[in-house]
């Protein structure tokens, strides 16, 4: 058998420093052998042999796959700046914001779930490992018996009789060919892979809460764009009127300008309706019950960054908690073909009882009632009908599923990035023309109303004046949005934004586990 060592694997983390997996475990034995022990160290030398040569592993050797990792982005905007764990939602300046995002940390049901999940996978990684340590039971027994006389006869004396017993159990599988080790890579891999589960939701959480918010100020700005329409509209359907009661003009024209008002009162409507959606959605981000959410600045005063977060694509592999997470994946499969091949191998047992038994409790205090049975087992399965070798090929092919999974999160994390940073820059850029494009509207209407109230043109004009300033306000509020949402969207795909405190807390949890490990 040729014995490997398993090497120290490391995974980043969203913070920037990595994971150290679980280090294999060698124990060094040294002790000198009298010229001729006593039969009651034998066990014990044997029990030390079998532990110092129980390092046998049969898990793959583990190395990061591979993927071509461009040098930069595609898309690169101007003022980048290499990103940081922060709370980047500060960078808009508006309180509310940041009030929120604290309550939501503290009370989103999500993010409990998610953090009680941590603890489980946890519990299930120590109660792995726990095999490592010999289990040791205490059992007492009082028995008070009577025998059949039909049964043995009447020579049989005493027919009434009682047994006190207290036995001490100690079972101990030496892990002579890494089962155990292995299953606690695995385990352990898991519950690191729950904790970057618990990030990915706080990520999300931050980013949607941010998303839905500057959402609704979207909302809100053009709830405002359409009421002031609206009011517009009906000024110019009141002078419709009077100038068809001055018989200036057809009905026809009254009935136009009465839709304009109408068409503008519906939308007026809808995103109340809109308003009213999304603040209940901030509320169960939040944690809360469903009602109304509290502005601060609007939309147009909200501030951006003076650059942009960036970074080398490679860094998504230490930053990302969906990419870490799937990394740990790979891991925790790869060590469970260990297992699986292990099971082709004996198990090997170590048992041993000791205590007292006695039919009086004045006997039973005596050394006479003493007993104690000490064994070394050994079991193996000899014919499974394939099951054995069909564990090995499973184990093998969640591992690949695993590495493949793995890879495709790193592309589709390249690709939210790509996409995210030529979003914000084509949405600046957007921006400035539908600005120049509401300014042209805007004077456009003011020309077609002046040459309107002088006759010098139908109310045709006007409309189509009208419709189009306001469609472009519309447009121009949501490019407004957009460039907020592409910079959140840009944090997410970075794989940031989640609170400072809540890293602690991360690492404090990690530091207790990898240190009772």
């Amino acid at each position: 058998m040729k014995n490997r060592r398993q090497k120290k694997n490391k995974i980043g983390h969203a913070r920037g420093h990595g994971h150290g997996l679980e280090r294999e475990k060698i124990l060094r034995l040294s002790f000198f052998s009298s010229p001729s022990p006593s039969p009651r160290a034998c066990p014990i030398f044997l029990f030390l042999f079998l532990l110092l040569f129980s390092s046998c592993n049969f898990k793959p050797h583990y190395d990061r796959p591979e993927i071509e990792m461009p040098q930069t982005w595609r898309f690169d905007a101007e003022n980048c700046s290499e990103y940081i764990n922060m709370e980047w939602w500060k960078q808009f300046q508006d309180p509310v914001l940041d009030e929120l995002m604290k309550t939501a940390l503290q009370n989103n049901q999500d993010l409990k779930v998610a953090t009680a999940a941590v603890l489980e996978f946890y519990a299930q990684y120590r109660i792995v490992a726990s095999q490592f340590c010999p289990q040791v039971s205490l059992q007492g027994n009082f028995d008070r018996n009577k025998f059949s006389e039909a049964i043995v006869g009447q020579a049989f004396v005493p027919r009434v009789y009682n047994l006190f017993s207290l036995l001490m159990n100690m079972s101990y599988e030496v892990d002579f060919w890494g089962r155990i080790r292995n299953a606690t890579d695995s385990a352990k891999a898991d519950f690191l892979g729950q904790v970057e589960s618990r990030r990915t939701v706080i990520l999300t959480l931050v980013t949607s809460l941010a998303g839905a918010y500057i959402q609704l100020k979207e909302f809100d700005a053009q709830l405002v764009i359409s009421k002031e329409t609206y009011e517009s509209r009906v000024v110019s359907w009141n002078i419709a009127i009077a100038r068809y009661k001055a018989g200036l003009v057809s009905e026809m024209e009254v009935k136009q300008a009465e839709s304009e008002a109408n068409s503008a009162e519906v939308q007026i409507k809808n995103f109340e309706i809109l308003i009213g959606q999304q603040e209940d959605l901030i509320s169960v981000l939040l944690g809360e019950a469903p009602g109304p959410i509290l502005r601060s600045v609007p939309l147009t005063d909200l501030a951006l960054p003076v650059s942009i977060p960036s970074g080398l694509p490679s860094q998504l592999l230490e930053n990302r908690p969906d990419i870490v997470q799937a990394e740990l994946a790979i891991i925790s499969a790869n060590a469970q073909i260990g297992v699986a091949r292990a099971a082709f191998f004996p198990t090997i047992s170590l048992t041993g009882l000791q205590g007292k038994r006695s039919t009086s409790i004045r006997d039973f205090l005596n050394n006479a009632a003493s007993l104690f049975d000490y064994d070394v087992q050994a079991f193996q399965e000899l014919y499974t009908g394939g099951r054995l070798t069909y564990q090995v090929r499973e184990a093998q092919a969640k591992t690949s599923q695993a590495v493949h999974t793995y890879l495709q999160t790193i592309l589709t994390a390249f690709q939210e990035v790509e996409d995210a940073l030529i979003a914000y820059q084509k949405n600046q850029e957007k921006l400035v023309i539908q600005k120049e494009q509401v300014s042209a509207l805007a004077l456009y209407l003011k020309l077609a109303l002046l040459r309107y109230n002088n006759g010098q043109n139908d109310y045709l004009t006007v409309l189509d004046a009208e419709s189009s300033l306001f469609d472009a306000q519309l447009s121009l509020a949501q490019t407004q949005a957009d460039i907020f949402l592409s910079l959140i969207n840009l944090y997410k795909a970075l794989g940031q934004g989640w609170d400072v405190e809540e890293e602690k807390m991360d690492a404090e949890c990690e530091t207790k586990a990898l240190k009772n490990s």
